[in-house]
């Protein structure tokens, strides 16, 4: 992914604002933490029934799946969480209660063919803006206007991961997670945003 944002673009957000994009195509801005952006093309979307799959492309044919803002599978990146399960579906994001929860999932990690690493993740609301350095293209009075939440892994067979991060609102009319922090590793995190970004939350 990093070599891919570094060939692609430059500097910053400014080549990413300037694109002409095409309407008939939806875009997720993605960066890795040192990295330039880059925006990657939904290809197609795959029924579920715990929530439909999104399946995001970058030019090079790597892949980020995701299903209900999280990141489900993703192949072609330095680091790959091949699969994520879920028991049972992780609350809707309009159905979080003020006390938060708690689900199970297990995933599959490459390299090093780690299988079924099972996790507890706690789920909490977040009142206003959370600690975290957001992007320019998603300016303080446009968080704000977000329902932010917070992901703590309880338990793990892996190594512990960083807080995830999820804002939802509205993008294009529709209720989504318009904007995401999310690691696959300690050290491996991506930003993940709906694309092109809402002047308001609203």
């Amino acid at each position: 992914m990093s070599e891919m944002v570094a060939d692609t673009f430059s500097s910053a957000d400014a080549p990413i604002l300037a694109a002409q994009l095409n309407p008939l195509y939806r875009y997720l801005r993605v960066q890795l933490a040192g990295h330039p952006p880059a925006l990657l093309v939904l290809g197609y979307l795959d029924a579920h029934p715990q929530g439909e799959i999104e399946v995001w492309y970058t030019t090079r044919q790597q892949v980020i799946k995701i299903q209900n803002g999280r990141i489900i599978a993703t192949a072609g990146l330095p680091l790959d969480w091949r699969s994520v399960r879920f028991p049972a579906a992780p609350p809707a994001w309009s159905a979080v209660p003020p006390q938060g929860g708690v689900y199970a999932r297990s995933r599959d990690e490459m390299p090093g063919h780690r299988y079924a690493i099972s996790e507890q993740v706690d789920i909490k609301p977040w009142a206003g803006v959370p600690p975290i350095e957001l992007p320019s293209s998603l300016p303080p009075e446009t968080a704000r206007g977000y329902q932010w939440f917070r992901e703590d892994v309880l338990s793990t067979s892996a190594e512990p991961l960083p807080p995830a991060w999820f804002a939802w609102g509205l993008h294009q009319g529709k209720p989504a997670v318009v904007y995401s922090e999310q690691c696959l590793s300690a050290t491996f995190c991506l930003k993940l945003q709906q694309w092109p970004p809402q002047k308001s939350a609203l």
